[in-house]
């Protein structure tokens, strides 16, 4: 697929997300192999999942600790109760997700069944005997976020193994978030039953996945490596080379005029 295509489909996926802004949801989670057993050892149980919508009126999270604080269960006892609680995660989240099953869900990477929508229904149906019930997003309504700026910019949109972080960074002054925590990182904070640090985590990514959004609407994403058709398409739009084709345009026109009479 050539440039100018990949861009146009981008372009359509971002408008699509701006038309209602009520209907537009945010995605991301946190899983940890936090078992010797085989309950966890496969397949990372889901220890925290958080959505937000564009327009600020969802603001929701899912976490193993909020589960276990529901249920009095401490932090000395709650190792035990794992696959309980990721039950419990699983089913409100299965339970959200039916509830919003007309609106668009962003996210960043969830592609596949290592980390995705896919790992999440795996866990689900690990667990529940019966998963009938399972509900399962659409896929025209996933739109990651990071196929939509390759997209728009090419591939090496920014530097580093970590695109997230590194376009977090670059929009920020160049400097990191505190709160940042690599997918590995979170998993052992989680082991070590830091589970703030786990949900801090996954609450940034989200909230900059929905600023990140808005400021690509506005054009005002800080993107550090472009394809030259991006750059080319910048210039063309950029508001002294509309005015200079406009100034040429006319003055072309009144020398038309001055021949013509």
């Amino acid at each position: 697929m050539g440039m100018y295509k990949r861009r146009k489909i981008a372009i359509g996926n971002l408008k699509r997300l701006v038309k209602d802004p009520a209907k537009v949801l945010f995605i991301h989670y946190s899983a940890s192999k936090t078992f010797d057993d085989d309950y966890g050892n496969i397949s990372p149980i889901i220890t925290s999942i958080v959505i937000k919508s564009l327009d600020g009126a969802i603001d929701t999270q899912f976490a193993i600790h909020f589960e276990a604080d529901k249920a009095d269960i401490t932090i000395d006892q709650i190792h035990d109760s794992y696959r309980d609680l990721e039950l419990r995660i699983l089913k409100a989240f299965n339970n959200f997700a039916r509830r919003h099953q007309d609106y668009i869900w962003v996210h960043w990477n969830m592609k596949n069944i290592h980390f995705g929508f896919e790992a999440i229904k795996h866990r689900y149906e690990k667990i529940f005997e019966d998963s009938a019930d399972y509900f399962e997003i659409p896929s025209n309504q996933k739109k990651d976020l990071q196929v939509i700026i390759e997209g728009m910019y090419g591939d090496h949109f920014v530097n580093g193994p970590d695109q997230l972080r590194s376009l977090l960074e670059c929009n920020s002054n160049n400097t990191t978030d505190p709160n940042y925590l690599r997918a590995e990182d979170e998993a052992k904070q989680f082991e070590n039953k830091n589970f703030e640090v786990v949900i801090k985590s996954i609450d940034t990514k989200v909230e900059f996945l929905k600023k990140a959004t808005q400021r690509l609407c506005d054009k005002k994403l800080v993107i550090v490596n472009k394809n030259y058709y991006a750059i080319f398409i910048d210039v063309v739009n950029h508001p002294l080379f509309t005015f200079s084709g406009w100034a040429i345009g006319l003055i072309g026109l009144i020398l038309a005029m001055v021949t013509l009479s």
